[in-house]
């Protein structure tokens, strides 16, 4: 079984945040790989070790999901308000900016509130993605049909991924953008384009983490019904 290299990092210079985020992405990486092959020594399989990893690394994020959702459905709330005087002040800018965040100030909403989580989020899961590509997966491991050192031979797991990408814009709703709506349909495509070439492993990360998000996102939309 391949290792991840466990040196030890040595701390950047605050200065330098290019060098920050390097050493942020290494930590991260080899903190995830530490969990897979934790797991995968338990299992003793690791296809069904990525799946664990993958759900266990979103069930950390969920806090930072719902605090994401919270604040967008706030900024929906407010939406018309922030409207009315988009049409009322749209003259005077300095104005506008200082009625809309008087508007904030009193819904008690941050408007980059929901953009802060995805930001936490989004270097987790590339490390996760890095970990993956890196050569940690055994060459010999397989799951169901799937080598994971090597593509999907049916492509079944790429067109999966397409699939739940669609029902995933499609569970967020509907827009009156054309734009957006040829989104919906193109998005799954690229989806399917980008995958269909990954080594197995990666297929399955795609596949569990977008499953894992698409459940999360029914389960927090039926709880604010």
């Amino acid at each position: 079984m391949s290792s991840f290299s466990s040196g030890r990092l040595r701390s950047p210079s605050l200065k330098n945040l290019g060098g920050f985020m390097t050493y942020l992405y290494e930590l991260l990486k080899q903190l995830i790989s530490s969990l897979l092959l934790s797991v995968d020594s338990v299992v003793q399989n690791f296809g069904i070790s990525i799946i664990i990893a993958t759900i266990i690394v979103r069930i950390i994020l969920l806090p930072l999901t719902l605090k994401q959702d919270k604040s967008m459905k706030a900024m929906k709330k407010i939406q018309p308000e922030l409207e009315a005087l988009k049409e009322k002040y749209g003259n005077d800018k300095q104005l506008l900016n200082q009625k809309t965040m008087e508007l904030y100030q009193k819904h008690k909403v941050n408007p980059a509130g929901g953009c802060l989580p995805l930001i936490i989020q989004l270097p987790i899961l590339f490390a996760l993605f890095g970990v993956l590509r890196g050569g940690i997966i055994p060459e010999d491991s397989k799951f169901l049909w799937l080598e994971l050192t090597k593509p999907d031979p049916f492509y079944i797991f790429p067109l999966l991924n397409g699939a739940v990408s669609f029902f995933q814009q499609k569970l967020m709703g509907n827009s009156d953008n054309p734009q957006m709506k040829n989104m919906m349909y193109m998005f799954p495509i690229m989806m399917i384009f980008i995958s269909y070439k990954m080594p197995g492993g990666l297929q399955l990360y795609w596949l569990t983490s977008s499953l894992t998000a698409v459940l999360q996102q029914y389960f927090i939309m039926k709880k604010g019904d």
